[in-house]
């Protein structure tokens, strides 16, 4: 199918749980308030900057790639904020990491643990403010004020490493010193033998791996130097590949989702995909009538609705067909402002609410809500440009013989049934990269380890 993305910010994530921003002044029912004139779903509004502060915001700036890649690198759990361990665990494993967070430390007391571990004790507890965890933009902050470039970090951490791997200080280093360096240091051994430390040192095979190694960087060679290194170990990071998709942890993550228009019992495939996918599903139906009735109103059902979302606190509410009806009143009224799935383009969803997460998916054979592509993308464009994603299948050109040799979607998406398309774009929604970027990552999921291989051998890089 047809993807058409609107660009995402890496820096969004999906709102937590429970978060409860005030309502606007005038909504449209007194039943749609949630407890305490609060509203399910939103996001906080951001902190104020305030220079020199632990918990200065940069959500109004943009990362640098190399500040995101970064960030992600430290977060292994991939919740979108850093915790103290895994900082730690971080400056213990890269260089660069270790070179940008404590720059005063280059010189190799980085690996010194007990001095380590209070430096980043002292660093993480400025960023966090007294809190669990540190969001990217506090991360990014912290290393912006210690003036050391996030361009700078590689080198200044291969910089440093090659200082111990030249054993004699002649500025350039010999087979037996890299040989000999990486027997005794396990960073740089985790460096020259890609991520695994050295368990058996004097063994054959890490010799050839050194040999090999030491031949691909000096070039034919008997010594090489400090430019050499680096230019080797920046090709290598080039032809690393690409991020793979952050793993949700779905068994953790909630699904609301309006039943009428689903099609529960129509469409059962629609709905078993989603449950079999590991989240905790909250079904919304009962008592809830088909909204597309002549002259019917739904604000005497929002405060169900606004109980059952108060009860399940779900992270994301998902609905198909005539649901939009409901969504849409649920969005005017500021009854849910979360990560939000629209299967099928309804009549009465033609505007996105300001900084939520959205999905919207259309078939371009539709028959129940036919809706012109950029009519779609009309609607997608109303929401925040970082945040939103527009999933449509369309026919493939028109062959002279009058048959096209692909159909977009009907009004039950088929395509949304294959390679777990739906469960994935629910990910994308939940992901702290967006549903664009992630379901981006998630199309190698669904490639051989036989065609990952081969990528991997031919490069990734010209």
């Amino acid at each position: 199918p047809t993807q058409v993305p609107v660009p995402v910010s890496v820096s969004s994530a999906t709102s937590p749980r429970g978060s409860l921003p005030a309502p606007p002044p005038q909504p449209m029912s007194p039943a749609a308030s949630s407890p305490g004139g609060m509203q399910l779903g939103s996001r906080p509004p951001p902190s104020p900057k305030r220079s020199g502060s632990g918990d200065t915001d940069t959500s109004g700036e943009d990362f640098l790639d190399e500040e995101l890649a970064l960030c992600r690198r430290i977060d292994t759990d991939c919740s979108g904020t850093i915790s103290e361990l895994e900082l730690l665990a971080a400056v213990r494993a890269y260089p660069d990491v270790a070179a940008l967070l404590l720059p005063d430390r280059v010189d190799g007391a980085a690996s010194d643990d007990q001095v380590t571990f209070d430096a980043v004790d002292e660093a993480f507890a400025t960023m966090a403010g007294g809190k669990q965890r540190v969001r990217y933009g506090q991360l990014v902050a912290h290393i912006r004020r210690q003036g050391a470039p996030m361009r700078r970090g590689p080198s200044l951490g291969l910089r440093r490493l090659y200082a111990q791997i030249d054993g004699d200080g002649d500025g350039s280093v010999s087979k037996l010193e890299l040989y000999e360096a990486v027997q005794r240091n396990q960073e740089i051994a985790r460096l020259v033998l890609h991520g695994r430390t050295c368990a058996t040192p004097d063994s054959d095979d890490t010799f050839d791996e050194v040999r090999t190694v030491f031949e691909a960087i000096a070039c034919g060679k008997k010594r090489f130097e400090f430019s050499d290194f680096e230019a080797h170990f920046r090709r290598e990071a080039c032809a690393a590949g690409p991020a793979p998709a952050p793993r949700i942890d779905r068994a953790a993550k909630r699904v609301f989702i309006i039943g009428p228009g689903f099609g529960r019992q129509m469409n059962p495939r629609q709905s078993q995909l989603i449950e079999e996918a590991g989240y905790q599903v909250h079904w919304c139906w009962e008592n809830l009538p088909n909204p597309e009735t002549p002259n019917f109103d739904v604000r005497p059902y929002l405060d169900q609705i606004r109980r059952e979302l108060t009860h399940f606190q779900p992270d994301i509410v998902c609905c198909a067909s005539k649901g939009g009806a409901y969504i849409a009143s649920m969005w005017l009224n500021r009854l849910w402002c979360g990560p939000t799935l629209l299967i099928n383009a309804h009549p009465c969803c033609g505007r996105i609410p300001e900084g939520m997460p959205v999905v919207l998916c259309q078939g371009s054979n539709d028959e129940v809500y036919p809706t012109p592509r950029s009519r779609l993308e009309e609607i997608i464009s109303t929401g925040d440009p970082d945040q939103c994603f527009l999933y449509y299948t369309a026919n493939s050109g028109l062959l002279p013989t009058g048959h096209y040799t692909r159909y977009g979607d009907q009004h039950n998406m088929a395509s949304l049934q294959t390679h777990e398309c739906l469960p994935r774009l629910i990910d994308g929604l939940l992901s702290a990269e967006g549903p664009e970027l992630h379901m981006v990552r998630s199309w190698r999921d669904r490639l051989t380890a036989a065609r990952l291989e081969a990528e991997a051998w031919l490069g990734y890089s010209p």
